[in-house]
């Protein structure tokens, strides 16, 4: 059988609620809300009508997973799992932040030349492979001397001065060619974000500017009709970035780029202004113009696939990075996972096994019949085997890292175990870091996306939840004696599986260490 094109289209920062086709109050602010979290309750809203037609389409015709789990609910670090099917942990760039004792996991886990990559295994296999949108796993020095290209300019620099123009142009010829030019795998890297867009200088360029990634994925994916080799295309978006916002979208200018200002405005999506009259027309607030953006966005992407009728041989992926609610922390972690391929996958399904971000690399190969590398199984396995057997299982157990967190998820029982460095940052390590993403506001410590409202138990050393009746995590069992036994069994199941990675963690730290 021909081997099928994979199209990974990945969102930025999206829960449950941003989807019409996912219950929305199972995870973020809208199931925080309804779990009666006051701080929620006074300064967020919950996620209301939504216009989200296409991805709907594609989870009835496909299988949609609701127990997948993010490795890390930061950007660079969920993003290096999806590429490696490693924890992040694992990034050959990744330290022990203060020096000795354990790491923390931040934007420190970057995809380095000479790792084992999902581009690379399937070039290897036959795949013409391509990227789109937001890389946000340089190296250290090579996201130091883009920031320095991009972010290091007067705050009034403008677009019309010649010498900006050049360095802007400069700037983005080292992000796209870096990718190809190192051994990644990438044979094309065109309409590159190295960054979120919001730091970009001049102001000009700091816009999110979906439709002009989705113009480079259409002429892309339309040049491959009557090619023989099967490609893979990733296409990441950043959008939303957080919940929808009404302001960002209204504000969006459709000239920007990381590439320098536009000449015109892409036309492969709907105008910003059609956009506005449909959810308008539909009653919803101006916010749903982003969940239709990003819908609108994904509908091109499929569009191309049927302009050259490859719709029945390729499996279109739409997923995620990590979760907005709860970001910076291990509390909550599941994302949308939604697999659609004709003919192979029974349309119309709900899989609730527990997944990790770690097993979709070892998937999409095993989907284009790549035989996965032994160092992209450390961790992750495919669940390809789950498309065709409903009662198939794949892990017991789930490993999420993030800052000085771990957490394990098994069964219906959580465990997360915060331990802090030996020592705490001065205030040029991390720009003000500590252990619990505090930063400094007027005198007074703020925490990171209000995580200490958020998790009742945030600074709790050990927290234990019950996700059945607890989904959200509002109320930590650690203390229940008749759940002590369960905590610990889960305290010795997180020990083990901290044993098996390279870095230490408090006193899970084991003489098992293995190193990558």
């Amino acid at each position: 059988m021909k081997r099928p094109n994979i199209v990974l289209f990945l969102a930025e920062d999206r829960d449950f609620e941003g989807l019409n086709c996912c219950n929305q109050n199972a995870t973020g602010y809208t199931g925080l809300i309804r779990e009666g979290n006051s701080y929620a309750g006074r300064n967020e809203r919950p996620t209301g009508r939504l216009l989200t037609p296409t991805i709907d389409s594609l989870a009835a015709d496909g299988q949609m997973f609701t127990n997948y789990y993010c490795t890390s609910p930061i950007c660079t670090p969920a993003r290096y799992t999806v590429m490696t099917g490693r924890l992040p942990e694992r990034s050959r760039e990744h330290t022990e932040t203060f020096g000795e004792g354990q790491s923390t996991v931040w934007f420190n886990s970057p995809v380095c030349p000479g790792d084992t990559l999902l581009p690379k295994a399937l070039k290897a296999g036959g795949y013409r492979i391509a990227l789109f949108g937001k890389w946000h796993n340089y190296p250290k020095a090579v996201r130091e001397e883009l920031d320095r290209l991009y972010f290091e300019l007067p705050g009034d620099a403008s677009w019309d001065d010649p010498a900006i123009r050049e360095r802007i142009a400069g700037a983005y010829r080292h992000a796209a060619d870096y990718l190809t030019g190192n051994d990644f795998g990438w044979d094309f890297a065109d309409r590159i974000y190295h960054e979120n867009p919001e730091p970009y200088l001049p102001a000009e360029l700091s816009s999110h500017n979906i439709d002009w990634v989705i113009e480079g994925a259409d002429a892309y994916i339309r040049a491959q009709a009557g090619r023989d080799e099967p490609f893979f295309a990733y296409i990441a978006v950043s959008i939303p970035h957080s919940r929808y916002s009404a302001a960002r979208f209204r504000e969006a200018n459709p000239l920007s780029s990381p590439a320098g200002l536009l000449e015109r405005a892409p036309s492969v999506l709907p105008s910003r202004e059609k956009i506005r009259r449909r959810i308008e027309a539909a009653g919803m607030d101006e916010s749903a113009c982003e969940g239709l953006w990003l819908d609108e966005a994904f509908r091109a992407v499929v569009k191309a696939v049927r302009a050259i009728g490859a719709q029945e041989n390729t499996c279109i992926i739409f997923t995620t990075d990590h979760p907005t609610a709860g970001k910076g922390s291990c509390h909550l972690g599941r994302i949308p996972l939604i697999v659609h391929w004709p003919g192979r996958i029974e349309g119309g399904e709900v899989r609730g096994q527990l997944l990790s971000e770690t097993d979709l690399a070892p998937t999409i190969l095993d989907i284009a019949g790549c035989t996965p590398p032994a160092d992209m199984l450390l961790d992750g396995q495919s669940f390809a085997s789950v498309f065709s057997d409903p009662d198939a299982q794949i892990r017991e157990t789930v490993l999420m890292e993030n800052v000085n967190s771990r957490a394990i998820i098994s069964g219906k029982y959580k465990y997360i175990a915060n331990r802090l460095p030996g020592r705490e940052p001065d205030e040029e390590e991390l720009c003000g870091l500590v252990g619990w993403l505090a930063y400094p506001i007027n005198g007074r410590r703020t925490m990171w996306w209000n995580l200490d409202r958020l998790f009742p138990a945030y600074f709790d050393a050990d927290e234990l939840y019950d996700l059945d009746a607890d989904p959200l995590e509002q109320h930590n069992l650690i203390s229940d004696p008749k759940l002590r036994g369960t905590a610990a069994a889960l305290r010795e199941e997180l020990a083990l599986a901290l044993s098996r990675l390279p870095h230490p963690f408090g006193e899970f730290s084991g003489a098992e260490r293995q190193a990558d």
